[in-house]
């Protein structure tokens, strides 16, 4: 009896289970409650339902979230009765005005409004004020304040309207009291210190802002680190961490962990040309070659080799080329590999540049070696990221190339953040 009652309770439960799977309806009508200022042809349109549709079970958490991601609503529901689609929606109060208060400096205001999450206006959504309120802590944080105290005040106002006021102590900037350099970091705390940008906090250093702790400026000494570590032949360097320990009110020490890996030197350093170039025009190149064997790898080295080839190929006309590079190390030694194709020619159609939301575009352009218009090539493409690299402005530089209108143009898309 035990086993037919059990078995009879696994059948009926499968029969409802695929009875709603199964359930749809037709729409003839969709009806809209609760609203005042949005109309009801807007919540349809968000809702993403039009009479006619064949409405099924899960149809009805795609309603509510298309209703929810509006910031709209406060609360959305949902219901069907006799073919008709019933949306009862709580609209979220209207934003009237948003107040600063606590700090002076015009550029710490401009800081806040240029990138502010909730605005004059838009519905107010508790969410996104929490979230606003992370957003002005972490741009403080990213200028050095890194205590700083944020409290916000809603005023709730007749006709579903708010005022906002942020409350901002911003607080002293964090002080760096120590520098310090863990892991096999090979060289001396004096010599790394000379590499990095950022200085320990002295009092008679009253100009300088570098000793105070800026996550920006904590992000190029970690660049300049590991520069300095692939130009004295540690091919493998990584700067595991930086992290900022807090050892007195408001003063940090910042350390950095430094895994240097193996020294690597340079190997065999070889070049594949195509038939028709003349190898005598690459004397210069070869005796590069020579003069780096058996050398500490550096990542300048490799540089001047680009800018060697680089400069015989344009010479000789051969603009529209490929160029890649083949790196494999044993026993401590990198053996290199440049391979050089003559390809299609192509011309760049546009330059897109995107990520640069401080740096000014005309920077980034002038470090470029094309612009519209030009022969396309794959070294000067590889050149222009270099330079845009050893500006130190950017965490990542990312270079795309896509077809442009016609077939034997090329758009050139540079991404930097």
């Amino acid at each position: 009896m035990k086993k037919l009652l059990k078995l009879s309770t696994y059948c009926l439960f499968n029969l409802l289970f695929i009875c709603s799977i199964s359930f749809s309806e037709i729409i003839n009508d969709i009806k809209i409650f609760g609203n005042e200022r949005i109309s009801d042809e807007t919540v349809v349109m968000f809702s993403e339902i039009e009479i006619g549709d064949d409405l099924r079970n899960s149809d009805f958490n795609i309603i509510l979230k298309n209703l929810y991601k509006t910031n709209y609503f406060k609360n959305v529901s949902v219901s069907l009765n006799n073919n008709s689609l019933l949306i009862r929606v709580d609209e979220a109060p209207l934003i009237q005005n948003i107040t600063l208060t606590g700090i002076k400096a015009k550029k710490f205001q401009d800081l806040i409004i240029e990138n502010r999450i909730l605005k004059p206006k838009n519905s107010f959504n508790e969410y996104l004020l929490s979230e606003e309120i992370k957003l002005i802590k972490s741009k403080f944080k990213y200028l050095g304040f890194y205590f700083t105290e944020v409290d916000a005040f809603v005023k709730e106002l007749d006709n579903n309207i708010v005022d906002i006021e942020y409350k901002i102590n911003v607080g002293e900037k964090s002080k760096i009291s120590k520098i310090s350099f863990i892991g096999d970091k090979i060289y001396k705390n004096k010599k790394l210190q000379s590499i990095i940008v950022s200085e320990e906090y002295k009092f008679w250093k009253f100009i300088s802002r570098k000793k105070y702790l800026q996550e920006q400026l904590i992000s190029l000494d970690k660049r300049l680190l590991k520069n300095f570590y692939l130009n004295n032949g540690f091919y493998n360097v990584k700067i595991n961490s930086s992290f900022a320990k807090l050892v007195n009110n408001n003063e940090f020490e910042l350390i950095f962990n430094i895994d240097p890996g193996e020294k690597i030197f340079f190997g065999n350093l070889n070049i594949n040309l195509p038939n028709d170039f003349d190898k005598a025009n690459y004397e210069n190149l070869y005796n590069l070659f020579n003069k780096l064997k058996d050398e500490p790898y550096s990542l300048n080295s490799v540089d001047k080799i680009l800018e060697e080839i680089d400069k015989i190929t344009i010479e000789d006309e051969f603009k529209t080329i490929n160029a890649s590079i083949e790196e494999v190390v044993i026993d401590a030694k990198l053996n290199i590999n440049f391979k050089i194709e003559e390809s299609e020619k192509f011309f760049v159609e546009r330059i897109n540049i995107f990520g640069n939301n401080i740096t000014k575009e005309s920077v980034i352009r002038n470090q470029l070696e094309l612009d519209e218009g030009d022969p396309y090539s794959d070294l000067l493409l590889k050149k222009s990221e270099n330079n845009i690299k050893s500006l130190n402005f950017f965490k990542k530089v990312k270079t795309n190339i896509a077809d442009g209108n016609d077939e034997n143009l090329k758009i050139f898309s540079e991404k930097n953040c």
